[in-house]
């Protein structure tokens, strides 16, 4: 039980990166009929960022946990105002992923 206790931080995050990587299956072959590259590359893009973006749980950045989670709880229990911290983060990493994609359709049409 020791054991445990002291290491259920990392055994939930390991359990939920495995969940999150079966749910990415999931969503693969749920998009691999969207004909459009573009459109179904940036729904695998925004199902990424949702799943596997962290944040800091509470007011120290000791423990991380899901910014979707952090954004969702935070609106719930504090209020809009406390709800930014979740979804600052968010925006700023789908606005990378959709750099990212941007960058990938213009090397694919030049080259």
């Amino acid at each position: 039980m020791s054991f445990f206790v002291h290491y259920q931080y990392v055994i939930a995050w390991a359990v939920y990166l495995l969940a999150g990587m079966g749910c990415c299956v999931v969503w693969w072959k749920m998009t691999s009929i969207i004909g459009n590259r573009a459109v179904r590359e940036m729904l695998r893009g925004f199902a990424i960022v949702l799943i596997f973006t962290p944040w800091y749980a509470g007011d120290t950045p000791e423990f991380y946990a899901p910014a979707v989670v952090v954004l969702l709880m935070d609106v719930l229990l504090a209020g809009t105002a406390s709800g930014l911290k979740g979804g600052v983060v968010l925006l700023f990493t789908t606005f990378s992923m959709l750099v990212v994609l941007t960058v990938r359709q213009f090397r694919r049409y030049r080259g």
